[in-house]
């Protein structure tokens, strides 16, 4: 049996908010919509809830894992929106990670497999 994720849905209690943010900070040239496809068939899916409060309680509950190529690239990308850094870019287990809030407090790890550059 194979299984792969297709999607993830993030609820929001502003879904369109949380749509740019992802867009501005990974897919850039993506157009606007409720799913933002991300390479080899990944989509993440923007729901708008009223059950949810505008902050996640517990942010490290899910880690969203992004496999980038490049985190270094990426780290200054995201520097430069102004996101919030919970772990700098730096070795580990993986190659290299860091780990940013989106802007409803939810983790976001950027993940570049292989031995640190």
């Amino acid at each position: 049996m194979t299984v792969r994720l297709g999607s993830l849905v993030l609820g929001s209690p502003d879904p369109q908010r949380l749509a740019r943010w992802y867009r501005a900070a990974f897919a850039p040239d993506a157009p606007e919509s409720g799913v933002l496809q991300l390479a080899e068939g990944s989509r993440l899916i923007f729901d708008a809830r009223t059950d949810l409060e505008p902050a996640a309680r517990e942010p490290g509950r899910v880690l969203i894992n992004l496999y980038v190529t490049d985190a270094r690239a990426v780290a200054a990308h995201l520097t430069g929106l102004g996101v919030t850094w919970v772990r700098p870019v730096e070795p580990g287990p993986p190659g290299l990670i860091g780990t940013v809030e989106d802007v409803d407090g939810n983790y976001v790890q950027v993940v570049q497999l292989g031995g640190p550059a």
